[in-house]
């Protein structure tokens, strides 16, 4: 079958996923996930600055997932945003991005620079060259109020999940107060911000998520309330259901 090259239109938000080869494990460390954070700001909004190596890259990052804002020297800023981020998650070999492009295009230019941006980072420490990603990431546009917010779902909640336990997904969850407490500190995934533990500077402002998250519309305790219900009917006591991707 041909490749069909996809248009990302202005306002049109999209379920982004990206694996890394051979199912590498490139989110395995934390200092690996921070720089990830960091560069999609970066590259949302223009490049890396130079000699990053040294400054302190994860103090910053932290800065950014707590709501400040970057440093002075760490991003050089080139254009307005290319995408609204609206969830994310981090999970060991792949991400996934629940987005809206600002621009026509946007979002294939900010995966674009968001991968080869981490690949030149990841390889220059592991001393390893090639491609880091698959040459096709996953997309898939979100076009009813049903599909956002089983998108929102899937990246922010279910995915971080298989960092917590993983088979779960088969075998229910063991515990879901603790998992609900992992998703609350699992920091590399939107969650903390729908629930209003924090308000990470890479998230789209609140008008936005709640334009394209229907169920953003509930306040933090509601919503939080709807993921233990949530969690319950996936515990190993209730009935077993399997997530497919």
């Amino acid at each position: 079958m041909p490749y069909r090259r996809v248009i990302f239109e202005e306002n049109q938000p999209f379920h982004i996923t990206s694996r890394a080869v051979e199912e590498r494990k490139i989110f395995e460390k934390e200092d690996d996930c921070y720089r990830f954070i960091f560069q999609v700001l970066a590259v949302n909004m223009g490049k890396p600055a130079p000699n990053l190596y040294r400054r302190d890259i994860i103090k910053a990052t932290e800065s950014l997932l707590q709501g400040e804002d970057v440093p002075a020297g760490f991003i050089i800023k080139q254009h307005a945003p290319l995408v609204s981020i609206l969830d994310f998650s981090l999970v060991v070999n792949h991400y996934h991005f629940y987005l809206v492009s600002n621009i026509k295009n946007g979002i294939s230019n900010f995966i674009k620079k968001l991968n080869i941006s981490f690949a030149m980072y990841f390889n220059l420490k592991y001393h390893r060259k090639g491609s880091l990603f698959g040459s096709r990431y996953k997309s898939v546009p979100v076009e009813t109020d049903f599909q956002a917010n089983a998108v929102s779902r899937y990246v922010s909640i279910i995915n971080p999940l298989d960092v917590y336990q993983g088979g779960w997904r088969e075998n229910g969850l063991n515990n879901e107060k603790q998992a609900f407490d992992f998703l609350k500190r699992y920091k590399f995934s939107s969650f903390p911000d729908k629930i209003g533990e924090r308000f990470s500077k890479i998230i789209a402002p609140k008008e936005v998520i709640e334009k394209y998250c229907p169920l953003q519309n509930l306040n933090s305790r509601d919503y939080s309330e709807f993921v233990k219900q949530f969690l319950k009917e996936r515990s190993n006591r209730d009935n077993r259901l399997i997530f497919l991707e």
